[in-house]
């Protein structure tokens, strides 16, 4: 197995293990608990699901886990393939090359990488879907349903001082 150990990214090939999720898709807020106790005789904790959902980060092109408490994170190379690039060098090309820091020190930082953390979610359906529930076009609703996302997300902001993203779930059907 060969690392890829830049920008505070760990990229790996793995194989030979399939893995199957016949539990689906979920939500942190309803995970299926008697399912995955029935089939595995595993307990979900909410500790559990925490800690779960803190070790995950987002990408702008995927996803990823931190694997170490100092930021280090592991996703595909896929993934990492734009922070690769810009580290490149005509003389290093870490794309094609790879590269294994022996040491911490040795490690390449990707200055402009963004990586989002799940800290919390909220359903704000009701407030979104009220605010365009009085709008008397298809375009005035969607245009009432942006102001209502830009002001909970403003609000998120000044109370939190963290970034807060709107995320449309179910087609339209849940906004959180």
């Amino acid at each position: 197995m060969k690392y890829v150990r830049t920008a505070g990214i760990v990229c790996a090939l793995l194989t030979t293990t399939v893995v199957r999720a016949d539990e689906g898709m979920w939500t942190f807020d309803r995970p299926p608990s008697q399912t995955i106790q029935q089939r595995y005789g595993f307990t979900i904790t909410k500790e559990w699901l925490d800690h779960l959902r803190l070790s995950s980060v987002r990408f702008p092109e995927g996803s990823g886990s931190f694997v170490s408490p100092n930021g280090l994170v592991l996703t595909n190379h896929h993934v990492a393939l734009e922070q690769l690039q810009k580290i490149s060098t005509p003389q290093k090309n870490y794309v094609a090359d790879g590269f294994y820091a022996r040491t911490r020190a040795e490690e390449m930082k990707a200055a402009d990488a963004e990586l989002n953390v799940l800290i919390s979610t909220e359903d704000v359906t009701a407030r979104v879907v009220a605010a365009a529930s009085k709008a008397a076009s298809a375009q005035a609703a969607l245009d009432a349903r942006k102001a209502e996302i830009a002001r909970i997300e403003k609000e998120s902001v000044d109370q939190t001082g963290l970034r807060s993203d709107i995320v449309v779930m179910y087609q339209g059907a849940q906004y959180w």
